[in-house]
């Protein structure tokens, strides 16, 4: 047989089949693969399970010591009590977890613009609320706080914080 021959032998062709085969599989399954994981991924975000990032669910209080606006009203939507006492993590207002109103974690963190939204969406204030609050703003020392609870005092509102328990 000459060096010019053009034919290969049988083994040659059927090696050179395998190694297209395997070359298409290696450049196909990744794709495959991320295409399952996408499609994984779709199925289980409508049961609350998001494989890419954690969610973590908070409270009306956390939302509001978190300064998170949009969440705070995403909850009053879907019917949580803005007067309602719920858990509030370490660290989020306070260094240890406590049991705080919406309103106390707003004062807490001193943010006079989350008091108004709880108010303008059910926060209801009576005369010890605004006592409470307004004696736990001063011991925050949040004026612009206060300043918004002093347009909502009620007119049997006692003068002084004497005797009024604050959440800390």
């Amino acid at each position: 047989m000459s060096s010019t021959a053009t034919t290969d032998a049988p083994g040659d062709v059927q090696a050179g089949q395998r190694q297209a085969t395997l070359l298409a599989a290696a450049l196909c399954v990744p794709g495959a693969l991320l295409i399952v994981a996408t499609a994984a991924m779709f199925v289980a975000l409508p049961f609350g399970i998001d494989p890419v990032w954690h969610v973590e669910q908070v409270t009306l209080p956390e939302a509001a010591a978190l300064r998170d606006n949009g969440e705070v009203m995403r909850l009053i939507g879907l019917g949580a009590d803005p007067n309602e006492a719920g858990r509030v993590r370490p660290n989020f207002a306070h260094n240890e977890a406590q049991v705080l109103t919406p309103l106390e974690a707003a004062v807490g963190i001193r943010r006079a613009d989350m008091v108004e939204l709880l108010l303008e969406n059910g926060a209801r204030m009576d005369t010890a609320t605004w006592s409470r609050l307004t004696c736990f703003a001063d011991v925050v020392k949040a004026g612009d706080v206060r300043a918004i609870l002093d347009e909502r005092r009620p007119q049997d509102a006692p003068a002084t914080c004497e005797g009024v328990r604050t959440p800390w």
